[in-house]
């Protein structure tokens, strides 16, 4: 995969997390497959931390496979996964000398293509930096595009007819000059499944490769972009087909996908990877689908801790937010870790969902002691953060003294006898500023990241940045506005959404 190419493939986060995603890693490996071909590069590990002075000093970012400075190539392919990784992309294109925004590229500059995770929920956030913006799943967009780009000399007409291509636009090439965000793209059922090209050791996911059971989520979980996914529902992988892509000398597979444990042939999926001697991890586990079966499985292939997620920190939010996972659920998967001699069970909590109220923080206190009589117990914190095309977009974050001082009372209710593992409510707090706005998202994360991308410092760029309307999109607001009936009922269910951001109190 080193042959000579004018397309760079770049990743806004160092190379350990550019390389543990799969859906980077199948479009690298498609363009190959395509005769395109394409050069990864990524955020140097120093400029990953999100408080950073800026600029750093100057250090080149050369591609992998060529060596030579990301700004040389004719066409950059970026992807995003989500909303904090702007602080990266503002890094890495400063600190490869490309004109950060769009509007400011002349001729001679690189042509620009942007895509990714981020597209499916905001992708206005990225258009003041992308020449062309490519929404969805883009295994039968990307290779099209990179192709008119190429075949054409000059920059305008090259982004001009790579833009009529489906579900795909150009970005913000003039100031305020937005088009209309198209539809996500829907990959052709040949582009299924998802696939690893290379094994390393130098990721998140060390030496472990990477495939897809099945993609999507027919679940309906009311905080969740996977809801939204372009057709709806599941695409399920036979599970021959994966077993023959997992290459002879891949002793650790990972099972990437939404819903992994909603595929039917799971447990034979799983006994055969660990018959032939392999480890296996699965990207998402509901509590409801835990079986003895797996389980001894899972334990076979040398897992030590069993993870679930809960969302809804009681039974009344979990109903509120279609999560469908009950205490009878969550007490059932605890009981069966602890009899199969898994070190703990872990669970993934969110705080701050429309409606929370502090009898429902009783309930998860009263909850995890039960839990933690039966096991080890660790759980894990986030902060609601409402996302566009969900019944909750428009919500108001909670915020961030609000968060920890809940975050202060569960601790204080569990007393040491369930291990706390909190995320940060101020980066939530910023992520729902860059989830809910439009494109003044990407111009005010360039002036955090140029004042050193601390807390204040981001607050301080959404102050001074006007606020500019969201372009519409599928299913947002527009689509939810002319609901009727019992169409609107399911918006209803939640408090009258607040679409200013909240403060920090």
């Amino acid at each position: 995969m080193g042959r000579p190419s004018e397309v760079a493939f770049a990743y806004p986060s160092p190379y350990r997390a550019g390389m543990s995603s799969l859906g980077y890693q199948t479009l690298y490996r498609l363009l190959h497959e395509l005769q395109i071909g394409a050069h990864r590069a990524f955020l140097p590990d120093v400029w990953e931390p999100m408080a950073l002075p800026w600029p750093q000093p100057r250090r080149p970012i050369l591609t992998y496979e060529g060596e030579r400075p990301l700004s040389s190539y004719r066409v950059v392919a970026i992807s995003v996964a989500y909303e904090l990784e702007l602080a990266g992309l503002v890094r890495l294109l400063e600190g490869s000398g490309i004109p950060v925004l769009a509007a400011e590229r002349r001729e001679h500059d690189p042509i620009l293509v942007f895509g990714g995770p981020l597209t499916f929920s905001n992708p206005s956030s990225l258009l003041p930096f992308a020449d062309l913006l490519i929404a969805g799943e883009a295994e039968d967009v990307l290779p099209e595009a990179i192709e008119r780009l190429l075949a054409h000399r000059k920059r305008e007409p090259a982004i001009a007819a790579a833009a009529e291509l489906p579900h795909t636009i150009t970005g913000e090439l003039a100031p305020g000059l937005f088009h209309e965000l198209p539809e996500p793209a829907r990959a052709s059922k040949g582009r299924v499944p998802a696939y690893s090209a290379i094994l390393t050791p130098d990721t998140e996911l060390a030496d472990m490769f990477l495939v897809e059971p099945e993609r999507g989520c027919s679940r309906q979980c009311a905080f969740c972009v996977m809801r939204i996914q372009p057709g709806g529902g599941m695409r399920l992988v036979e599970i021959d087909r994966v077993l023959d892509l997992v290459p002879e000398q891949a002793r650790k597979v990972g099972l990437v996908g939404a819903a992994v444990t909603d595929h039917p042939d799971l447990e034979p999926l799983v006994a055969s990877l660990v018959e032939s001697g392999r480890s296996v991890s699965i990207s998402s586990l509901r509590a409801d689908r835990l079986t003895p079966t797996f389980l001894r499985d899972m334990q076979r292939s040398g897992h030590r801790t069993i993870t679930v997620a809960s969302d809804g920190i009681s039974e009344r939010m979990r109903l509120l937010l279609d999560r469908k996972i009950k205490e009878e659920h969550l007490l059932r998967a605890a009981k069966l870790v602890h009899e199969h001699g898994f070190h703990r069970l872990k669970v993934y909590e969110m705080i701050g969902a429309p409606g929370e109220t502090d009898a429902d923080v009783d309930e998860l206190i009263r909850f995890a002691r039960e839990l933690a009589g039966i096991g080890r117990l660790a759980l894990t914190f986030s902060t609601f953060v409402a996302k566009r095309n969900t019944p909750l977009d428009g919500q108001a974050f909670l915020g961030v003294k609000a968060a920890e001082e809940r975050l202060r009372r569960i601790r204080s209710g569990l007393g040491g006898k369930v291990e706390i593992r909190p995320q940060s409510p101020r980066w939530a707090h910023i992520e729902y500023f860059l989830a809910q706005r439009g494109p003044d998202a990407g111009h005010a994360a360039i002036k955090a990241v140029r004042a050193g991308a601390r807390y204040a410092d981001w607050i301080r760029a959404f102050e001074d940045t006007p606020v500019l309307a969201r372009p519409l999109k599928f299913g947002d607001e527009e689509a939810w506005a002319r609901r009727r009936g019992k169409a609107a009922e399911r918006r209803n269910k939640f408090p009258l959404p607040v679409l200013g951001a909240s403060s920090d109190s």
